[in-house]
């Protein structure tokens, strides 16, 4: 790798120091060394005499519970929070559209694929990059490249038209289609 590409691998300021400096820096490690005091002080103990009999003084507090039952305590509920599965889904798909008839449109897709329930999820709010999955499809207006697999992040999604337009352009639903017969099947 030429040095003029190591800027992409260090996330650091590096400083490039002189010689003298590096001299001056080594010869003030080792005065420091030298004047380190050889013995260490010791905070003085205090006295637990005291404590002991000012605890054995107090009253001890009456319980009803068994002497074996007053050190044990329940521990404090701690909620439980779901966190997000670490594996990727097998399949995922992104889409916007809230239309219960694009939606419908959306499920006969997915059903065509034989797709078990428990391989994919829907996410209703568009491509979320937090989503980890191991093949998507995704519904755009926008795309690099149409019903074609895109490669991402060790996985690879591919990007159809919106659910609205494919509800109204037979052509478009027979490409996804074929393309979906490729990536899924």
């Amino acid at each position: 790798m030429e040095k003029e590409h190591l800027h992409l691998l260090i996330h650091e300021e590096i400083y490039l120091l002189s010689q003298d400096e590096i001299i001056n820096e080594e010869s003030a490690e080792k005065q420091e060394e030298a004047q380190e005091p050889t013995s260490v002080a010791e905070p003085e103990p205090e006295p637990v005499a005291k404590e002991e009999e000012s605890v054995a003084k107090q009253p001890a507090p009456e319980t009803k519970e068994a002497p074996e039952e007053e050190h044990h305590q329940d521990s404090p509920h701690i909620p439980h929070h779901d966190l997000p599965d670490s594996r990727p889904l097998p399949f995922a798909v992104f889409h916007t559209s809230h239309d219960p008839a694009e939606n419908e449109l959306l499920h006969k897709i997915i059903d065509a694929c034989k797709i078990p329930k428990s391989e994919y999820k829907i996410f209703s709010n568009g491509f979320d990059q937090a989503v980890k999955f191991k093949k998507a499809l995704v519904f755009v207006p926008e795309a690099k490249a149409f019903y074609t697999p895109i490669p991402y992040k060790g996985s690879e999604f591919l990007c159809s038209k919106p659910l609205s337009i494919l509800a109204a352009d037979v052509n478009e639903k027979a490409r996804l289609w074929g393309a979906l017969q490729k990536f899924v099947l």
